[in-house]
């Protein structure tokens, strides 16, 4: 008898919970379209931006989607590369990630970022923000910064877009090497 009341229980159950599901296919796939899709596509992409009149940054990457408010996302990564006046590279940053926000004039990369400055100065981290009107560059991640004879470890840096002025905000180390010791060693992390 309870394995008989135990059994129309289960097929009771069964049967309200098969008819209380009563949306048509359409009404599905909209709720499966709540991500904003892309407005245009594009493979291996230049781009040049000028400010009043004069080319100062070139970015590259393989593939990008624009967005119908503006935004750019690079999801395969990207080479922005910062340009003075007679077109000489200043700086590179090179990330996996990358995404413009069209309103708040700014460039979020993200995974494995790399900003290295004309002196051959470089900075790793995991995320980093570029203001592009103001040309501020910035971060609260934890920051890498390799120079010649030197690594510098810490949490949080701003710069400028070229990358020739920055600040540590938290500085959690200094190792310094001799200039073979630092090329062959890439053991240096978090």
């Amino acid at each position: 008898m309870l394995k008989m009341i135990s059994i129309l229980s289960t097929v009771t159950i069964m049967v309200m919970v098969l008819f209380s599901c009563n949306n048509t296919i359409d009404e599905v796939k909209e709720i499966g379209d709540t991500e904003e899709k892309p407005v245009k596509e594009s493979f291996n992409v230049t781009y040049l931006r000028s400010v009043n009149g004069e080319l100062s940054s070139r970015l590259i990457s393989p593939y990008v989607k624009q967005y119908k408010n503006g935004d750019a996302i690079f999801p395969d990564g990207f080479l922005l590369e910062m340009l003075d006046s007679n077109l000489n590279i200043t700086a590179r940053l090179e990330a996996n990630f990358g995404h413009v926000f069209n309103e708040s004039k700014k460039m979020v990369a993200r995974d494995s970022v790399v900003f290295r400055n004309v002196v051959n100065e470089e900075l790793f981290t995991e995320e980093l923000t570029w203001q592009q009107d103001s040309g501020r560059v910035y971060t609260d991640k934890f920051v890498k910064i390799k120079k010649k004879d030197v690594v510098i470890l810490g949490k949080g840096l701003e710069s400028n877009a070229d990358f020739s002025k920055y600040v540590l905000k938290n500085i959690t180390g200094e190792y310094y090497f001799n200039e073979n010791e630092l090329e062959n060693d890439s053991s240096i992390s978090e």
